[in-house]
């Protein structure tokens, strides 16, 4: 398997330039010299073999061949969590990545304590990054900025979703074939504390289901996971995780 370097810009020219962190990466950590062969990817879904042409300080050049462009999974999984605490926030943009999770919302509820800033939202796309690097996935999840609860039940990017609320129940996580106009799945995963009345009873308003994950109470990032894994497995979204 060839090292994988991600170039966010267009792949099917004669020769395109690595620089930054990916450049480093290729030059100074794996020494990899003029004549080597690796893959390239966008982000968008385009990979290419490319062949390294020459290594400088600072840029490496390359000439793509062999450019494929992958068609977008449908239908999309989107996980809209309450951000957890400290590190774990990180391990679940990760564990979504690989998982193939095409969008990740910050859930801002009543009982949300983490608004991540747009610092570290610029950290946790790094960390997608490095997760598509070794997963083999060649399309970025979508990390949004965060978004209040109330706002996600009336934006319209949701409004063809179906909308999957994880909270206490006698309903356990399942998945039945999206009706038609449907074109995903969101699931809506609390914080630490969970949904409060109120919300949740917004969310049925707005036509969402309730269900559960079995007995036990999960932290965040783990009912996260979980839900997201049920997801991929039972609905369309799981013909590719390379997506």
């Amino acid at each position: 398997m060839t090292e994988r370097f991600y170039l966010p810009q267009p792949l099917d020219r004669p020769e395109v330039t690595l620089s930054g962190s990916e450049a480093h990466h290729l030059a100074h950590v794996l020494r990899i010299a003029a004549g080597a062969t690796v893959t390239l990817f966008d982000g968008e879904g385009t990979t290419a073999v490319a062949e390294v042409l020459s290594v400088s300080k600072r840029d490496v050049t390359l000439r793509p061949r062999s450019v494929v462009k992958e068609p977008d999974v449908a239908p999309r999984i989107t996980l809209a969590v309450a951000p957890p605490k400290g590190d774990r926030f990180r391990w679940l943009v990760e564990k979504a990545t690989e998982l193939g999770v095409a969008r990740l919302v910050p859930l801002l509820t009543r009982r949300t304590v983490v608004d991540p800033r747009e610092s570290k939202l610029d950290k946790l796309r790094q960390t997608m990054v490095a997760a598509c690097k070794q997963c083999g996935r060649n399309r970025l999840m979508e990390l949004t900025e965060p978004i209040r609860f109330e706002s996600l039940l009336s934006n319209v990017a949701f409004a063809g979703e179906r909308l999957i609320l994880l909270h206490p129940s006698d309903k356990s996580l399942s998945f039945a074939p999206l009706e038609s106009g449907q074109a995903g799945v969101t699931l809506l995963i609390g914080p630490e504390g969970g949904f409060t009345e109120e919300e949740t009873q917004q969310a049925i308003d707005r036509g969402a289901e309730i269900a559960a994950l079995g007995r036990t109470i999960l932290r965040t990032e783990t009912a996260a996971i979980a839900a997201a894994a049920v997801a991929m497995h039972t609905t369309a979204g799981n013909q590719s995780f390379s997506s």
